[in-house]
């Protein structure tokens, strides 16, 4: 309880009922001197307009009219009176004038002896005006009802700040335990996670407040970490696979020339087993190349590159390479091919693409090479008329140190597929494969935006 009393969450809570009771205290505030000054400027504007009216009308018909007037106040509110010229009572209900300008607008006069009583003292406004024969009439109201509907909407206020108050308290402390349960939840899910229950996800609500969007791109963060995890440990494993086989054979090689007397022998034992080490340190190169390639950021080097330059330039590096396999090598390209992207990277991948095509295509054979835009996003083909892949194979040729039943006598590592799949991920781009009948058709072809 104590922890949940010092979390943010109550913190913030306590800000919200503060805020809330502070701009209704103004709002009530703000009602309560509208109400009072709204009534008292009507007041006003209701006596003035009666003493402009009636200035003019003849003695003995003022105080007609006077009469009525204090005759129909029950409540004895209003005030009326004529004085002379030198200020002296002629009738009405107030026999002296207050001290107040004779320019027929409305007065505030805070103490007023209430007409009938001798000791009733209450505020009141008044109005006084020049007749054209020199008298003085003199109009008023008393504010005692004004005062006591204030005091009637203050109460009124303060009766319903209590509850409002205890509402924004209840209403602050159910969001405030509500964001603090679901924040005790994240924690021990997190914690959880820490131990290395990696399967466990953050929980996420139906809403699409914050807290739920942050938990939704934390479950996205730990799939990613989960799936490098996992190929971490593969690339773990397949190290291990095949750096085991290599150097098992240098160490029997070696274990052998120990054994062995004659000088050539052993010379011979030593270069079979450097060219052991030599494989291996080219797996371990590879590796290394395609985590590189794989964990860089997207961003890297990024520039606007021609694909048909890069496959032209290729094209031209491994065409005398062709020529000497009695391999028949063609160009397709159209205009330039521009996207953003690594020249050097997209240079490898389809250089992997190439010499694989060359690599596993007999003699008097054919490798294409074209470079087009299909569709909007832009294509680059290799077709070649060489081995092909048995088709149970096809769906593992991209996985790493894979090699096909019938590439075994091909040197080689096993990664450049791998590696220039990782370039063609890097670039936003698919690498595919399609059956040539015979030999293969690779193709990285552009994801649409």
């Amino acid at each position: 309880m104590l922890e949940f009393l010092r979390s943010s969450a109550v913190r913030v809570a306590l800000v919200f009922v503060l805020v809330t009771t502070l701009a209704t205290t103004a709002v009530f505030v703000l009602v309560y001197l509208q109400i009072g000054d709204a009534n008292e400027k009507r007041n006003r504007l209701i006596l003035e307009t009666e003493a402009a009216k009636s200035v003019n009308r003849p003695v003995e018909q003022l105080r007609t009219a006077f009469d009525v007037r204090l005759t129909n106040d029950l409540r004895r509110i209003d005030y009326a009176a004529l004085f002379n010229a030198d200020h002296k009572f002629m009738f009405g209900n107030i026999d002296e004038l207050p001290a107040i300008p004779i320019d027929g607008k409305s007065h505030f006069v805070g103490a007023t002896r209430v007409p009938g009583s001798d000791n009733r003292i209450e505020p009141a406004i008044f109005v006084a005006r020049q007749r054209p024969d020199g008298n003085i009439m003199l109009l008023g109201r008393s504010l005692l009802e004004t005062l006591a509907f204030r005091r009637i909407v203050q109460r009124a206020l303060l009766a319903a700040l209590l509850p409002m108050l205890l509402l924004a308290l209840a209403t602050g402390a159910y969001f405030a335990r509500r964001s603090s349960r679901r924040l005790t939840i994240i924690h021990d899910a997190i914690a959880r996670i820490m131990k290395g229950d990696t399967d466990l996800r953050l929980p996420i609500g139906s809403g699409r407040d914050p807290i739920d969007k942050i938990s939704r791109d934390v479950n996205l963060m730990l799939d990613e970490i989960v799936r490098l995890l996992v190929q971490l440990k593969g690339v773990g494993d397949n190290i291990a696979h095949d750096l085991r086989s290599p150097l098992a054979v240098v160490h029997a090689q070696l274990e052998r020339g120990l054994e062995s007397s004659n000088d050539e022998q052993l010379r011979t034992i030593v270069k079979q087993a450097l060219s052991h080490i030599d494989k291996a340190m080219l797996a371990v190169a590879a590796l290394l190349r395609l985590a590189d390639v794989e964990y860089s950021p997207k961003s890297r080097n990024f520039r606007q590159i021609d694909l048909s330059a890069i496959c032209a330039d290729l094209f031209e590096f491994y065409e005398p390479l062709a020529e000497s396999k009695s391999i028949r090598m063609t160009l397709e390209s159209h205009s330039p091919v521009l996207i953003l992207g690594d020249g050097d990277l997209m240079r490898e991948a389809v250089s992997n693409l190439i010499g694989n095509a060359i690599k596993f295509t007999p003699e008097h054979g054919s490798v294409s090479i074209s470079v087009i835009q299909e569709d909007g996003v832009p294509v680059v083909r290799v077709r070649d008329s060489g081995i092909g892949v048995e088709p149970a194979e096809r769906d593992k040729i991209f996985q790493r140190f894979y090699r096909t039943s019938s590439g075994h006598r091909v040197p080689g590592s096993g990664l450049g597929l791998s590696i220039a799949a990782a370039i063609a991920n890097l670039h936003e781009f698919d690498l595919r494969f399609s059956e040539n009948n015979p030999g293969a058709v690779f193709e990285m072809v552009g994801r649409k935006r």
